[in-house]
C-alpha cells in the first residue's frame, strides 16, 4: 500500500511538512548532483534528521565526499503503484555538508543508513532541505 493522500490531485503539490513526512516513510532514494560536470543520480539509502534535513551515507571507496562538500544538490523519492499507476513524488533542494560531528557520527555508524550494496560507510552527507516539493502522481 502506498502512503498517498487520495484527495491530492495530479498536478498539486504537498506542503513542506506532508512531503517530509511522506520521505519519513521511506528509506531509499536518489542523490541528484554533478559529477565531472555533467549530471549523475546515485541511489542511496537515507534518513531525515529532525530538522527535515536528508543525511546520506558515502562509501568508503567514493569520491563522492569531496565533490558534494558545500555545494547545491537534489535528493528525490517516489512511490508510484504500477496497478493504478497513481503515487507521490517528493524532491529537496539544498546545500550539501559532510557531518563532522563526533556523537551524530558515532550514532549514525551504530543506528544509521548504511550505503547501496553494503559497502562500508565513509562519511555521511547532509543536505539541507531548503527547498521541499511534495506531488501526489496520476490522480
Amino acid at each position: 500500500m502506498l502512503p498517498i493522500d487520495p484527495s491530492g490531485q495530479s498536478g498539486d503539490t504537498w506542503t513542506r511538512v506532508q512531503s517530509l513526512e511522506l520521505l519519513r516513510q521511506t528509506a531509499a532514494g536518489r542523490l541528484i548532483h554533478t559529477e565531472g560536470a555533467m549530471p549523475a543520480v546515485t541511489p542511496t539509502c537515507f534518513v531525515l534528521d529532525t530538522d527535515g534535513a536528508v543525511v546520506v551515507p558515502l562509501p568508503a571507496d567514493s569520491g563522492l565526499a569531496t565533490s558534494l562538500e558545500d555545494v547545491v544538490v537534489g535528493f528525490q523519492v517516489d512511490r508510484l503503484d504500477e496497478q493504478t499507476l497513481q503515487g507521490w513524488s517528493v524532491l529537496v533542494i539544498g546545500r550539501s555538508h559532510l557531518l563532522t560531528d563526533p556523537a551524530r557520527l558515532a550514532d549514525l555508524r551504530q543506528d544509521g543508513p548504511q550505503p547501496w550494496g553494503h559497502q562500508p560507510v565513509g562519511s555521511y552527507l547532509r543536505i539541507e532541505s531548503e527547498l521541499v516539493t511534495g506531488t501526489p502522481l496520476g490522480f
